[in-house]
């Protein structure tokens, strides 16, 4: 199951707080999906149906991690 960013950012000052670097970053990245994520599903929800192409395009820039 998927983290909100409020959790996601519960898990990142957890690490900090302990000193663990490779858990910070960890910590880090899913706080970065979990925001993600939540913009993307609030944009849907009252968003028009995508086409197919725009549906291709953003998932080019979520595989590229927006680089183009």
């Amino acid at each position: 199951m998927a983290m909100t960013p409020h959790q996601a950012t519960a898990h990142v000052a957890v690490a900090a707080r302990l000193g663990d670097a490779e858990r910070e970053v960890t910590a880090r990245r899913n706080l970065a999906e979990a925001k993600i994520a939540d913009a993307i599903e609030r944009a849907l929800a009252v968003a028009p149906p995508l086409s197919s192409t725009q549906v291709k395009r953003l998932s080019g820039l979520l595989r590229t991690g927006g680089q183009r």
